[in-house]
């Protein structure tokens, strides 16, 4: 198993084509692969209650990952209008 370094970034969900993620962690998985490594640290994450924007791998064979805040839950009247019935 291989140590695999996660750089995680947030940026705000509504955020500007200019607006950059900043930097707000690091942590490190192991796993024998890139994508066991990906799924480690998706499922961390998801743990936390983030949800992730983006995932890159690195030449290195560490990963990125650009977080944001969740949605918002919709109101009963916007549900209601999705589903039809109001």
């Amino acid at each position: 198993m291989n140590n695999h370094q996660v750089h995680v970034f947030h940026i705000d969900r509504d955020a500007k084509q200019a607006d950059r993620p900043q930097p707000v962690g690091d942590f490190t998985v192991a796993a024998d692969s890139h994508e066991h490594a990906r799924a480690a640290a998706l499922a961390r994450l998801k743990a936390e209650g983030r949800t992730v924007r983006s995932l890159s791998f690195l030449a290195d064979g560490g990963l990125a990952v650009v977080v944001t805040q969740p949605a918002p839950a919709p109101s009963a009247k916007n549900l209601r209008r999705a589903l039809g019935a109001g």
